[in-house]
Parts: structure tokens; C-alpha cells; sequence
């Protein structure tokens, strides 16, 4: 049996990451703190990035 729990991002670790460990809404909090979007169309990710700010 499987226990998903919801980690805080100060919790995660790049070994959570290799291992697939990490929501998508996670992931999408860590890219957002770095200035990071996902590129989406049609309902899947198309690719990562770097948001620019004035």
C-alpha cells in the first residue's frame, strides 16, 4: 500500500524529484518561486520557461 502525503515545499528534495515524488501543482510552486512557466496547449505541457518581468 501506497501513502501519498502533501509535503511543504521546504520539504521536497532533488531525491523526491528524481523519484517522481512531487505533484504537479508542487513542481509548478517550485518553477513559479524561480520565475518559471510551463508552457501548456491543449491540455499538456509542451515545455518550461523563464518568465520575463519588467
Amino acid at each position: 500500500m501506497t501513502v501519498i502525503y502533501e509535503r511543504k515545499l521546504e520539504e521536497i528534495t532533488f531525491l523526491n524529484l528524481q523519484k517522481g515524488e512531487v505533484t504537479l501543482m508542487q513542481l509548478n510552486e517550485i518553477y513559479n518561486k524561480f520565475g518559471f512557466v510551463f508552457v501548456g496547449s491543449a491540455g499538456k505541457i509542451k515545455g518550461i520557461k523563464k518568465e520575463r518581468r519588467n
